[in-house]
C-alpha cells in the first residue's frame, strides 16, 4: 500500500473515486461544493480589515465575505501542503522557477517567468471572481454532479489551455507521451 503513495502517477478511476468522496464530505461538512477561490476572497477580506478597515466598510464586496478564517482557507492550505508532500515522498520535489519547456522557448530570464506567472495567476484568479466561482469548483464540483456546464466548462478549459499553450510557446505541434 505504502508502494502506491510513491508512484509517480496514480491510477485515475482511483484519483476519481477520492475525489468523488471528498466532493460528499464537503457537501456533508459544509453544504457546499469543494471550492478554493473563495478562501483566497477571505483572505483578501481579512487582509482589508486589518489593513484599511474603514475602507472595508464601504466596499460592498467585503460585506459578502466575512474577515474569519474558515474551510476554504484550509483547501488551499490543503493543496499546497498536500502537494509538497506528495511530491517529496515520491522523490519528484524539485525546486524550479524556470521550468525546462520555458527555458528552451523562452530562455533561462527568471524575471520573465515571473512576470508571466503573476500575469497568468490575476488573469485566472480575474475570470474565477468574474465568473462568481473557481476553477476548482466548477471543475471538480459541476462535472461531480453531471452538470451541463461543468462538462463544458471542462472541454472549455483543456481546449483554451492547449491553444494557449500552442501560442504562447510557438508549438507547431502537440503531441502526447507518457511520463
Amino acid at each position: 500500500m505504502m508502494y502506491y503513495f510513491k508512484r509517480r502517477y496514480w491510477w485515475p478511476f482511483a484519483v476519481g473515486i477520492i475525489f468523488a468522496l471528498d466532493e460528499l464530505l464537503s457537501f456533508y461538512m459544509s453544504k457546499r461544493p469543494l471550492g478554493a477561490s473563495r478562501g483566497y476572497t477571505v483572505i483578501g477580506s481579512i487582509i482589508e480589515y486589518v489593513l484599511f478597515p474603514e475602507h472595508a466598510k464601504t466596499v460592498p464586496y467585503w460585506n459578502a465575505y466575512e474577515p474569519v478564517i474558515e474551510w476554504t482557507v484550509a483547501v488551499i492550505l490543503g493543496i499546497i501542503s498536500g502537494s509538497l508532500f506528495s511530491s517529496v515522498y515520491s522523490g519528484e520535489f524539485k525546486l524550479t522557477v524556470v521550468p525546462e519547456m520555458w527555458r528552451d522557448s523562452k530562455g533561462p530570464s527568471v524575471a520573465k517567468r515571473l512576470f508571466w506567472a503573476f500575469i497568468g495567476g490575476v488573469m485566472i484568479g480575474f475570470g474565477s471572481r468574474l465568473a462568481m466561482g473557481c476553477t476548482l469548483g466548477m471543475l471538480i464540483s459541476g462535472v461531480i454532479q453531471l452538470t451541463p456546464a461543468g462538462f463544458i466548462f471542462m472541454m472549455s478549459l483543456w481546449m483554451g489551455g492547449m491553444l494557449m499553450t500552442v501560442l504562447f510557446y510557438r508549438l507547431k505541434t502537440v503531441t502526447f507521451h507518457r511520463g
